[in-house]
């Protein structure tokens, strides 16, 4: 085998030393699973029949427990009230004078906050202690929503205002949020840790591939963690919390896949805002469902947060105000754009942000021509492909060449095999001469690579897929999966795209140098990519399967009308040398005027 054989080789050993890891790591943590459930339960057991619980001590670093529930104050029954914006319907409550969900019916029910500890803009000393404030409405229209009351140990009144937005910059999704502290003790309240409640996300579907994450943006830059992140990695050990002080804080908040809690301060916008983020993770029970008992199920984390408050310095009497706007809503870029304060940055396109813009606003403009998701993704594809075809016909070209020009490489090979170096030179004079370009073999792949994990980016986290058919296709943010026969998921779009990418790889002019054994291990390819697409959207099998029938056809194009290299291989014939021009810059005067003939007679006059 040569070094690409080897390559290739060590690339297919080194995916199954790391299944083989995986598989170990997620045996101990089965076990890790089994032993803390084990533990709750003899705990619940022995705190039956008691009529008080002892005061629960610090969970160990990593330990998964579920955060404490917030409870009503003592005597305070609870009082609703609903805000209604658009298909958005905000349940108010007075316990932790909050938003207590949010549920969104434009596309599918979904309902935010669902398995929140306590209400989004509850009021914390702590960042993980509940709001025990006891709260009463003071005001209350179709528009906003007033909560006041106060703290009997510092005496600090709080009163918040929710209200529903509304002229330029406003969204159904979008709330301003007014919150007012009054000193109403007898000394001087001076704190920075309180803390809003961000609420909690938790995954729609429990095997989703991207975690519920604590988002933050700091100096214009945003930054996350999923729920992952409290595992400690490989090499670290696992944290209880997440806990950061920042120094300038525009917004943070806490997001799944699709959908996202943000509180963003605009008292004082543009200047220096110090402020604080804590998050923690905590597991959604699966006891009665179809995840019960499995590793999706027992893996199930949810995340919530809070975030901080500037500094508070009041002297009894005084009070003190901050503003904020509370989205709850999908992660659309369109709408995240038109809120402005940099609030895009939650879509994390990462490096391949500017081909990713391009898809977003080329697949929405085609959509609002053609009225379908999925059929703009498809024309999308087309034309994609149909930009790039002058890159795909030229590497086809170059493969051909190349094939030609196996036999004089072989020969140089042989030539020179004790001679690397002078090799290399004859290799270089030999495509001069035939006027081969090896890069033009591997473009194409490279511009495959960055516009598939573009469109990736996009189409993952493309809340406007929800819910969206599409054909066979429920949802086109989810696997198109059609039956279960044997327990399998039957996902028909990615087989078609293994399928089409066997077809093209057929179609497509393979190197002479490729030998046996590394074309079967290129034929294993397309399955290995089916294996780790199959629980993908798709949306994204859609567009790589449309592309692969695309790219067949440019293939069956290409080999039918362009006949350029079908003739013996020829060299380029180099451009003769000519005279080198005369350049007439930066000349003196007279320099080059014909010189007299001293032996011609003087002319004459008349």
């Amino acid at each position: 085998m040569d070094r690409k054989a080897w390559i290739i080789v060590t690339l297919c050993g080194a995916l199954m030393a790391l299944n083989f890891w995986y598989m170990q790591k997620e045996t101990a943590y089965k076990q890790k699973i089994a032993q803390e459930k084990l533990g709750r339960e003899k705990v619940e057991k022995a705190a039956k029949g008691t009529t008080a619980a002892p005061a629960a001590a610090p969970a160990a670093a990593g330990a998964t427990t579920a955060a404490p529930a917030a409870t009503a104050p003592s005597g305070a029954p609870e009082q609703t009230k609903e805000l209604k914006a658009g298909s958005v319907t905000y349940v108010l409550t007075t316990q932790g004078g909050g938003i207590k969900t949010a549920v969104l019916a434009a596309q599918d029910q979904v309902v935010l906050n669902q398995h929140g500890k306590d209400a989004i803009g509850a009021f914390r000393r702590e960042p993980n202690a509940a709001d025990a404030i006891a709260y009463s409405i003071v005001e209350a229209t179709d528009q906003a929503v007033t909560f006041e009351g106060t703290d009997s140990v510092s005496g600090l009144t709080v009163r918040k205002t929710y209200s529903l937005t509304s002229g330029e910059g406003s969204d159904p999704h979008l709330l301003k949020l007014s919150v007012t502290l009054t000193n109403k003790g007898t000394a001087q309240h001076v704190s920075d840790s309180h803390f809003l409640y961000a609420g909690a996300a938790a995954a729609l579907q429990p095997d989703d591939i991207l975690h519920p994450a604590v988002f933050w943006n700091e100096s214009g830059d945003a930054y996350s963690h999923d729920t992952t992140w409290f595992d400690g990695g490989m090499f670290g050990s696992a944290k209880a919390e997440f806990a950061q002080q920042f120094s300038q804080l525009r917004f943070a908040g806490v997001m799944s896949r699709f959908y996202v809690n943000m509180l963003s301060i605009t008292t004082g916008i543009g200047q220096e805002q110090p402020g604080r983020v804590w998050a923690e993770r905590f597991l959604i029970p699966h006891t009665d469902d179809k995840y019960a008992g499995t590793t999706a199920g027992n893996k199930d984390y949810a995340i919530h947060g809070s975030v901080g408050l500037p500094k508070v310095d009041l002297a009894p009497g005084a009070s003190q105000s901050f503003e904020y706007e509370v989205y709850l809503g999908p992660k659309e870029y369109h709408r995240l754009s038109a809120l402005g304060d940099l609030r895009t940055g939650i879509m994390f396109y990462g490096w391949v942000k500017p081909v990713s813009l391009i898809f977003v606003n080329l697949m929405r403009w085609l959509h609002n021509a053609v009225g379908s998701w999925g059929l703009a993704i498809i024309l999308m594809t087309i034309t994609i492909r149909l930009l790039t075809w002058p890159v795909f016909a030229s590497s086809m070209k170059q493969a051909k060449r190349m094939g030609k020009l196996q036999p004089l490489m072989k020969e140089i090979q042989d030539k020179y095999k004790d001679d690397q170096q002078r090799q290399s030179q004859e290799m270089m004079k030999l495509y001069k001469d035939y006027g081969f370009n090896p890069l033009g073999c591997f473009m194409p792949m490279v511009i495959q690579i960055l516009i598939f994990s573009g469109f990736y980016k996009v189409l993952y986290v493309a809340a406007e897929l929800r819910g969206q058919s599409f054909g066979w296709v429920q949802d086109l943010s989810m696997p198109d999966t059609i039956a279960h026969p044997f327990g399998i998921p039957l996902n028909p779009l990615p087989i078609l795209m293994g399928v089409s990418t066997i077809i093209q790889m057929k179609l497509t002019p393979q190197a002479p140098s490729v030998d046996k054994t590394q074309q079967r291990m290129m034929m294993l390819m397309p399955l290995i990519f089916v294996y780790f697409c199959y629980t993908f959207a798709a949306a994204l099998a859609l567009y790589y399967t449309t592309q692969n029938i695309f790219g067949i056809f440019q293939s069956w194009a290409m080999r039918k009308f362009s006949k350029d290299d079908d003739g013996p291989l020829k060299k380029v014939e180099p451009v003769p040398a000519g005279p080198a021009p005369q350049s007439h810059l930066f000349q003196m005067p007279g320099q080059n005027k014909p010189k007299k003939n001293k032996s011609s007679p003087p002319r004459l006059g008349g």
